[in-house]
């Protein structure tokens, strides 16, 4: 072979060794970008999965908290209006304020030193502005006021922060009288002896002008912490005689069954006689809902006893008064009852008991 053929040849071989190298090369470099973008896109996404993890927790405990914190404001504005509506004046903090201003104004006494001390008292009970002198004046009463009840009977125009206070009260009034009373002392003469004198002291009496029964209104204000009387009290006369009428038995006179009213009055008999001696288990076996009186009372007879048919077939209504007697005490009082009586097996039974004749 010619030295020119071997050159050629070994050209040749090295040209094919390089290729083959930067084929491996770019196989390599291509391989490794390969890889370097599938771990560059796995982070990506394990991010963006991450984010998007994190920002749904996010927003379902804000929405978590968002409720609570709507159902705790809920709550609190319920009963903020709860509070408005019933008023921090009517409660009974109000009530005792109210009847302890009362007993300091209602009691006036005849003493200078008393009166001074109450008109310090009842400043106590007066808003900024408001003076006893606003009040009253007892320049020209030489007598006594006497406070002798007083009872809460209502509580008007309430707002969110006062409230009117009407007390049913009854006081007695005095008229304070200057007198001279004759006493007798002893004193020694000049001799050493004792002689009975006869002096005059002064002394005042308590004449009474009668008692006084009217109702006094007391309008209290507050700033939720404590309260004050905001207005001078003013009289009321006392409400009329009541008008309402009592209760009575206004079933149908018509659905009255005369026929079973013998039998049935003597089951009722051994039902009350059972009622007043029995435990509440016992009346178990003779009412569906089960209550006694033993110990308490004495069964002693009825009155005005009225059967009628009731709404069911074999179903009868009782209305009757009961005289029932204390155990230890001779005293009889008569109580109202409605029984729904139902017949089953040949035996009577109380479906229902009501304390009362209307029902």
């Amino acid at each position: 072979m010619s030295f020119f053929s071997k050159l050629k040849g070994g050209i040749k071989k090295s040209a094919d060794q390089s290729r083959k190298k930067v084929l491996k090369d770019e196989r390599r470099l291509k391989s490794s970008r390969f890889n370097a973008r599938m771990a560059f896109s796995f982070v990506f996404w394990m991010v963006l999965v991450g984010v998007i993890f994190i920002s749904f927790q996010s927003w379902a405990r804000t929405g978590f908290l968002n409720e609570k914190v709507n159902g705790y404001q809920d709550k609190s504005n319920e009963q903020i209006a709860s509070l408005n509506e019933v008023g921090f004046a009517n409660s009974p903090a109000g009530e005792t304020y109210a009847s302890k201003f009362i007993d300091t104004y209602i009691n006036i006494s005849d003493g200078e030193k008393e009166r001074e001390e109450r008109v310090k008292t009842l400043q106590g009970f007066l808003a900024e502005g408001l003076q006893v002198g606003g009040l009253e004046n007892l320049t020209a009463f030489r007598g006594k006021r006497v406070l002798k009840s007083a009872s809460l009977y209502d509580v008007k125009d309430v707002g969110e922060d006062a409230a009117s206070y009407v007390y049913k009260i009854e006081y007695e009034l005095f008229n304070v009288a200057d007198k001279k009373e004759q006493v007798d002392i002893k004193k020694k003469n000049n001799e050493g002896k004792e002689e009975a004198l006869t002096k005059e002291k002064e002394a005042t009496q308590d004449e009474s002008l009668g008692t006084k029964e009217q109702m006094i209104v007391v309008r209290l204000g507050t700033d939720g912490n404590s309260f004050n009387v905001i207005e001078q009290p003013y009289y009321q006369a006392l409400p009329g005689e009541p008008r309402i009428t009592a209760v009575q038995d206004k079933t149908d006179t018509s659905k009255k069954n005369v026929k079973v009213e013998d039998e049935i009055k003597q089951f009722a008999t051994q039902f009350f006689t059972s009622y007043t001696t029995n435990s509440t288990q016992e009346m178990s076996y003779l009412m569906e809902n089960p209550e006694s009186l033993k110990d308490l009372y004495q069964y002693k007879g009825l009155e005005n006893f009225v059967v009628y048919d009731g709404e069911k077939e074999g179903q009868y209504i009782v209305k009757t008064l009961v005289l029932l007697q204390e155990a230890d005490t001779g005293l009889q009082t008569k109580h109202p009852f409605t029984l729904v009586v139902k017949k089953e097996n040949n035996r009577y039974y109380v479906q229902t008991l009501k304390h009362t004749l209307g029902g």
